[in-house]
């Protein structure tokens, strides 16, 4: 199960639609959801984190979610200011950090590495 957070409405629609086709099992969120509660009742394989996620901000999700347990995958997605958080990113754990812009092949590529599955098709 893949769960993904992100501001991005169109994003979340294109990730939607790639998914269901492919029969992924999945939760999107979006900002004012609560993300820490939805890992913690879903157990995802895989989290996609928004940086640009406020109150609490990605970054503070990841770190709430390792403190509380977490050990799971998490991929980020970024933006100009990646570069500054990147380092305490990978110290809790980011695989990866995709940054902006970014689209839906992206993010799933991203996905595939992470999940160790780049021998998979790749449409």
């Amino acid at each position: 199960m893949l769960l993904i957070a992100t501001i991005d409405d169109a994003l979340r629609k294109n990730l939607q639609q790639t998914l269901a086709e492919k029969g992924d099992t999945f939760v999107l969120l979006e900002e004012g959801e609560n993300v820490i509660d939805a890992v913690f009742r879903h157990t995802p394989s895989l989290v996609v984190l928004d940086l640009y996620l406020s109150h609490p901000s990605g970054l503070d999700i990841l770190r709430q979610l390792r403190a509380k347990g977490f050990s799971g995958k998490v991929v980020l997605l970024g933006g100009q200011s990646t570069q500054t958080l990147a380092p305490e990113a990978c110290r809790l754990g980011a695989i990866q950090i995709v940054g902006r812009p970014f689209n839906a092949s992206q993010v799933m590529g991203a996905v595939r590495v992470a999940s160790g599955g780049l021998d998979q098709d790749t449409d």
